[in-house]
């Protein structure tokens, strides 16, 4: 798959301006998409494995980082909880780069199974820290779950609807 700045990345959109469009869309999800989490999380996953299939790798870092910092500076998904998001932003960035390497390294085998695992180790990694961080107080129960079972279904979602995307992109259309 060619990666240079002449290639088509999304279809229409070169390589480098894909590189531009992919990362100010995750940064501005949570701006235009103001919850809920299904949908927001949803949009997230979709454009980080957009990335991932897309762009070179160096560019793809942006779009694993900015969702969350949109996140919080817009205090779209968790309202009055958004200040607790803080605390896990390095390891929604790590479950996001989670993701998106197990995407790259099992897609050879299955594009659904390297979305599914993806989104399952995700999931369990945010869990961990989520209930660690529930059971020492520093934050409320609302994040337990929806750092787990919400972070999968949201992967998943995301994931395939890329992948859909993806299947659509590569279709020849008059």
């Amino acid at each position: 798959m060619k990666t240079s700045s002449t290639s088509t990345t999304a279809g229409i959109l070169t390589g480098t301006q894909s590189a531009i469009v992919l990362p100010v869309v995750a940064f501005a999800i949570p701006f235009f998409i103001s919850g809920p989490q299904w949908l927001t999380g949803t949009a997230v996953n979709c454009l980080l494995i957009l990335a991932a299939a897309r762009l070179p790798r160096r560019f793809v870092w942006s779009v694993i980082l900015l969702p969350s910092v949109g996140a919080v500076l817009h205090g779209a998904l968790f309202g009055p909880f958004t200040r607790f998001l803080l605390i896990f932003i390095p390891f929604i960035w790590i479950g996001n780069w989670v993701f998106v390497a197990s995407f790259l390294r099992l897609r050879s085998s299955s594009v659904f199974l390297a979305v599914c695992a993806g989104a399952l180790i995700k999931a369990v990694f945010l869990a961990l820290f989520a209930l660690a961080f529930f059971r020492f107080g520093f934050v409320p129960s609302i994040f337990v779950t929806s750092m787990s079972v919400i972070q999968f279904i949201t992967a998943v979602a995301g994931g395939v609807l890329a992948l859909m995307i993806l299947r659509f992109l590569k279709t020849p259309h008059e």
